[in-house]
Order: structure tokens, then sequence, then C-alpha cells
């Protein structure tokens, strides 16, 4: 049997790639990070490295929507080939007090790909 290609997946990381040439993985995580969050929003940025930055609370990004955020962090970990226990990482109720802010996220994500 084959594996099924994701164009969209290929199409997001070649676009990201582009991006971050020769930068450090911290900005490419930063990048990641800020084009998954925007593409679960229901607002859209046409540049949203240029408007949405680290300080920025979760929370009030998903206007508490923690389903969204979920729906977030797993298009997230599996972009960057992440294992984990979502139990562990995401208890229930407390995603928006583990990750407060699009810094926080970064942070997590860089130390697991490192």
């Amino acid at each position: 049997m084959s594996n099924v290609f994701d164009f969209e997946q290929y199409k997001f990381k070649k676009d990201v790639k582009n991006q971050t040439q020769n930068k450090a993985i911290i900005v490419e995580v930063y990048i990641t990070t800020v084009k998954f969050v925007c593409q679960y929003l229901d607002i859209t940025y046409d540049h949203p490295v240029e408007y949405v930055t680290s300080d920025m609370e979760l929370e009030l990004l998903y206007c508490g929507d923690r389903d969204r955020f979920i729906k977030t962090f797993t298009a997230i970990i599996t972009y960057w080939g992440i294992e984990t226990g979502m139990e562990n990482v995401l208890p229930p109720e407390e995603e928006f007090e583990r990750f407060k802010t699009i810094g926080d996220l970064c942070i997590y994500i860089e130390k697991r790909v490192k």
C-alpha cells in the first residue's frame, strides 16, 4: 500500500522554508507556530508573522475556544513530528494555563525539536 501525500502540508513546509532560509531553528519554530495559529483563527492576516507577536495571549486570540486551540496544537506537533501524550501536555481545561502566550508554545516546540 502506498502513503497518501499531503500537498497542503508540503506547500506549507515549502513556504516556511522559503521564509526562513538559513535562519535558526528558533525562527522556523516561531513562523510555523504563528502560521498554524492564524490558520485556525477566525481572523485572517495577509502576512501573519508581521501582526502576531510572541507575547499575545492565546486565550484571547482563540476567544477561549479550547477545541480550536487543541486542533492548532495537534497540527503543530504533527508538522514537527513530535511524539507526545496529549493528556500529559494538555490536561483537560488547562490548555490556556499551560500555554499562556504564543511564546510559551514556541518554547515548548523548540525544546522538543532540538
